[in-house]
C-alpha cells in the first residue's frame, strides 16, 4: 500500500504491533465514499483479518478494555485498552491526535482519542494505568494530528491546562491577551516521557495536508481518517 493511502507507526511500537492511519486516498481507492461519524462504523468494518473496534467518541476521559469484539461502537469513550489479538482498534479523527500505546512484549495495546478537553483532564495517565508494566516499557506513536500553529484556542483553553498543571505553558504559544497556540503532539509528548514512554511522532499536520486528511478546522467536515492498532500473531 502506498504512502498516500495510509501513514504507517512502521517498527516506533515494535515488530509485534501493527498500527497506521488510513487517508482520504485509502478509502476512496476502496470506493468508501462517505466516512464520516455516523456511517463508517457499517462500511468499513474489518482490516488485516481482524474486525474493526469502534467506539463512540466524546471528549472524555473513559477508557474501556477489550476482550471481545462488539458489533457495535462502545459507548461513550474515548480510549480503548486490549490484550487480544482478534480486534483492531480504531480511532476516527479530523485534527484530533490519536496516540497509541503498546507494552515492550507486544502484548498489551491501547489507543487515545486525544483533544484538548482528554488532555487536559488526564486521559493519557488514565489510560496508563491499564498497563501491566512489570518492568515492560513503553512505547507511543502520535498519529497526524492539527499542528499547532494552525490550533488557535482560547484562553480558557489555557487556563483548563495551566490549573492543572503549570509545566503545560510548555505546550503554548501567545497570540494575544485571549487567544494561544496549542501544540497537542507537544502536550502528549511531555505526559507519556514523564511516565517513562518512549515517543515516536507522524509529523503530518491534518490542517496543511489536504490531499491526505480531513479536518475539521479547516472544512467543518463531518468525514474523519481513521487509526488502527492490533497486535501481529507473529
Amino acid at each position: 500500500m502506498s504512502n498516500i493511502e495510509m501513514i504507517s507507526s512502521k517498527d516506533a511500537l515494535g515488530s509485534k504491533i501493527g498500527c497506521v492511519t488510513l487517508t482520504k486516498h485509502f478509502f476512496k481507492k476502496n470506493g468508501i465514499a462517505d466516512n464520516g461519524t455516523k456511517d463508517l462504523p457499517f462500511s468499513f468494518s474489518e482490516y488485516e483479518g481482524l474486525p474493526v473496534q469502534y467506539m463512540n467518541q466524546v471528549h472524555g476521559t473513559s477508557v474501556q478494555v477489550i476482550n471481545d469484539y462488539a458489533d457495535e461502537p462502545i459507548e461513550n469513550t474515548d480510549a480503548l485498552f486490549t490484550r487480544s489479538k482478534k480486534v483492531s482498534l480504531a480511532i476516527r479523527s479530523a485534527d484530533c491526535l490519536p496516540i497509541a500505546i503498546a507494552n515492550s512484549e507486544g502484548t498489551e495495546i491501547a489507543l487515545i482519542h486525544a483533544g484538548w478537553r482528554g488532555l487536559s483532564s488526564g486521559i493519557i495517565e488514565k489510560t496508563l494505568k491499564m498497563f501491566d508494566l512489570d518492568n515492560k516499557e513503553l512505547k507511543a506513536w502520535l498519529a497526524p494530528c492539527i499542528s499547532q500553529k494552525e490550533y488557535e484556542v482560547g484562553d480558557d483553553v489555557y487556563k483548563a491546562f495551566i490549573t492543572l498543571d503549570e509545566a503545560s505553558v510548555k505546550s503554548f504559544k501567545k497570540l494575544n491577551s485571549e487567544k494561544w497556540l496549542l501544540d497537542l503532539q507537544a502536550q502528549a509528548t511531555r505526559i507519556l516521557e514523564k511516565f517513562e514512554v518512549s515517543v515516536s511522532q507522524s509529523n503530518y499536520c491534518t490542517y496543511n495536508d489536504e490531499e491526505l486528511f480531513y479536518s475539521y478546522r479547516r472544512d467543518k467536515t463531518d468525514k474523519r481518517v481513521l487509526t488502527l492498532l492490533w497486535r501481529k500473531d507473529g
